[in-house]
């Protein structure tokens, strides 16, 4: 599967702003929402073969955006990304479809 249309989910600007524009380097085509909410509605109205996303965010968590992406669309790849790493979001988020789970910073 080729991965051209990715989805950076992150409520830090910093973070969001530093993958989109490594990603965009590599001429991939990259959307950016601020938090869960977004994210899901963009899912909805869009296709993606990537969805990059935090764990910790203030309205929805990392978990939710996995969630609702594999019931929206199963192919989607995920990776959930966080700075409060742990084993138990880690096998959750594994459990629930993950790609992988890193830890910032990476």
């Amino acid at each position: 599967m080729a991965i051209d249309k990715i989805l950076i989910v992150d409520d830090e600007l910093l973070v969001r702003n530093f993958l989109a524009e490594t990603l965009r380097r590599k001429n991939l085509d990259v959307s950016t929402a601020e938090n869960g909410q977004k994210a899901i509605s963009m899912i909805k109205e869009n296709s993606y073969d990537l969805v990059i996303t935090d764990m910790k965010m203030p309205d929805l968590t990392g978990i939710d955006v996995l969630r609702k992406t594999k019931e929206l669309s199963p192919n989607t790849i995920v990776v959930v990304i966080t700075a409060f790493g742990s084993i138990e979001n880690a096998v959750e988020a594994m459990r629930l479809g993950a790609f992988n789970y890193l830890i910032k910073p990476f």
